[in-house]
């Protein structure tokens, strides 16, 4: 399988370096370079993109027909969104900014979303996982 599936909780260390779940790191590629793409979430989390979905979020990017709103999304993740490495120990930097938008915790939760990863604060992802699981036992989609 060659999804991110799963959710772990990671501490920060002190220079807000999270270790990313070895589960997940066996499924980045080793052509990537170790380099991935942190950008803002649409909702109150970081997305943790490897370097070939990152691409495809750039192509869907070029895609959208010419105009303001393709301009203003193309500011939009330029602005929100940075390459960080991935070092020799499996941990990735996330830079001061981008903690502040998920509020600075010192622990996170780390999850699959299939193609990417998301990371949370404990106390946010708590309320989102609520969510989810209301969504699941209100509706009729079922695996």
């Amino acid at each position: 399988m060659r999804s991110f599936v799963g959710s772990f909780t990671c501490t920060l260390d002190t220079k807000g370096r999270i270790m990313v779940p070895a589960r997940f790191r066996r499924l980045l590629p080793t052509d990537s370079g170790e380099v991935l793409v942190i950008s803002k979430g649409k909702e109150q989390c970081l997305n943790l993109y490897p370097s070939a979905e990152w691409e495809q979020v750039i192509g869907r990017l070029e895609n959208l027909p010419p105009g303001p709103k393709k301009r203003n999304l193309i500011r939009f993740y330029s602005d929100k969104s940075q390459t960080v490495n991935l070092d020799k120990a499996g941990r990735v930097a996330i830079p001061a900014p981008f903690l502040e938008l998920i509020d600075g915790p010192r622990k996170v939760v780390v999850i699959g979303a299939l193609t990417y990863m998301e990371i949370w604060s404990e106390e946010d992802y708590e309320q989102v996982r609520n969510d989810a699981l209301e969504t699941y036992l209100d509706g009729d989609w079922e695996y």
